[in-house]
C-alpha cells in the first residue's frame, strides 16, 4: 500500500481528501505543518486525524515561513506591492515540509486538499484546474517544480465543489464539516487588515502622505501606502463624484493615486522569475494575474534571465506589481511569474 504525506490542516478540504485517499487504496499519513500562532489548527488537525483513524505528524516550520513569507510580506507591501502569500509559501514552505516529511517518513507521494488536479502529459506532470471554480486554487500551485508535481496528489480534482465537499464530510461524521474556510491570509487574525499586521509586525508606522489624481491634483492623505493596493475601489478615504479606483503607489513620493476604472486597466506587463513547465504553445496563452480573475488571452515575450513581458488582447484590470501573473493552456497551468511594472498601450 502507497503511503501519502498529507497536508493536514484541521480544515473539511484535507480531511475529505485523507479520506479519498484511504478509499483509493492509499495509506494516507496526516502532516500537520506548523507555520504560525493564529488559531488553533494544530488541535484540529490532530482531531481530524483522530476520527479519521490515520497517523499524525507534525512539523514546525514557523522558522522558515517567517523567513521567506512573512518578511517579504511586509516588505512588499511596505515598497508599494501586491504578493501573495500563499505563491510565496507553497514552494518555498508548504510544500518543502511535505516533501522532507514524506522522505522521513517512507511516503512515495504528497497530497493536500487543494481544488485542481495533477495529469501527466507525456514526461511532464502539470497542474490542472477545475473549471467553474470562484477561486481557481490551481493557481495558487504555479510555482511547483517537476520533482513536486511527480509526487504530489489531489484528491479533490475530480469536478468536487465546497458545498459537495462539506457534505461528504458530513456523510463521514468528521467535525470538520462545520468548520469554517480559512482567511486569504492564514497568519492575520480574524478582522486584521494587512496593514494593521505590516504596522505591528514591522513596529515602525508607516509614513503619512498625499492621495493625488491622475493629474497630480490633491485630494486627500493617507496613513501608509501599505494600506492599500492597486485596483481597490473601497476604504479611500476620499470623495468624490465618480468612483474612484487606486490606479498607482509610489513609495519613492509616497503617494496613493487615484483614478476612473479605465485609468487601472493595463494592456502590457513586465515579469521577474517567469517559470516555464514547458515550451510556450504557438497560440491559446491565457493569463490570470489574480485566483478570482478571468482568463484573458495574451502573448509572452521572453526577454532573457527569468524576465517578460506579457501583452492582453484585452485591457486587464489592476494588474500590480508584486501579483503573479499565471499561464494557462486548454486548462493547464504552464507556467507564471511575478508583476514588476504595468503599462497601456495607446
Amino acid at each position: 500500500m502507497t503511503k501519502v504525506a498529507l497536508g493536514l490542516s484541521g480544515g473539511v478540504d484535507s480531511a475529505v481528501a485523507a479520506s479519498m485517499l484511504r478509499e483509493a487504496g492509499y495509506a494516507p499519513i496526516g502532516v500537520f505543518l506548523k507555520m504560525h500562532r493564529v488559531g488553533n489548527e494544530e488541535t484540529a488537525a490532530r482531531k481530524a486525524a483522530e476520527e479519521l483513524g490515520i497517523p499524525f505528524y507534525l512539523k514546525d516550520m514557523t522558522v522558515l515561513f517567517e523567513e521567506q513569507v512573512i518578511r517579504p510580506f511586509a516588505a512588499y507591501y511596505k515598497r508599494g506591492e501586491t504578493p501573495n502569500p500563499c505563491i510565496l509559501c507553497n514552494p518555498a514552505v508548504k510544500f518543502r515540509g511535505l516533501l522532507e516529511a514524506a522522505d522521513a517518513l517512507g511516503c512515495e507521494k504528497i497530497a493536500t486538499g487543494h481544488y485542481a488536479a495533477v495529469e501527466q502529459r507525456g514526461s511532464l506532470h502539470l497542474i490542472k484546474r477545475i473549471p467553474g471554480q470562484a477561486k481557481d486554487q490551481s493557481y495558487m500551485l504555479y510555482g511547483l517544480d517537476e520533482a513536486c508535481r511527480s509526487r504530489l496528489l489531489l484528491p479533490l480534482g475530480i469536478d468536487k465543489g465546497k458545498e459537495a465537499v462539506r457534505a461528504l464530510a458530513a456523510k463521514k461524521g468528521l467535525s470538520a464539516a462545520q468548520k469554517k474556510d480559512s482567511l486569504d491570509i492564514c497568519f492575520l487574525e480574524e478582522d486584521c487588515s494587512h496593514g494593521a499586521f505590516i504596522e505591528e509586525y514591522t513596529g515602525s508606522p508607516p509614513a503619512p502622505g498625499e492621495i493625488v489624481s491622475v493629474s497630480g491634483a490633491r485630494l486627500g492623505t493617507h496613513e501608509g501606502i501599505c494600506h492599500y493596493t492597486v485596483g481597490q475601489r473601497r476604504g479611500l478615504g476620499v470623495s468624490a463624484d465618480q468612483r474612484l479606483y487606486v490606479t498607482a503607489l509610489d513609495p519613492e513620493k509616497n503617494t496613493v493615486t487615484l483614478g476612473p476604472k479605465e485609468m487601472a486597466q493595463q494592456t502590457e506587463v513586465h515579469l521577474r522569475d517567469v517559470l516555464l513547465h514547458c515550451p510556450l504553445p504557438e497560440k491559446g496563452l491565457t493569463v490570470k494575474v489574480r485566483s478570482r480573475d478571468k482568463d484573458t488571452p495574451a502573448r509572452l515575450l521572453l526577454s532573457g534571465k527569468g524576465t517578460g513581458i506579457l501583452t492582453f488582447e484585452q485591457p486587464k484590470m489592476a494588474p500590480a506589481p508584486g501579483q503573479s501573473a499565471v499561464f494557462y493552456c486548454e486548462d493547464f497551468v504552464i507556467g507564471g511569474g511575478v508583476i514588476v511594472a504595468a503599462n497601456k498601450i495607446l
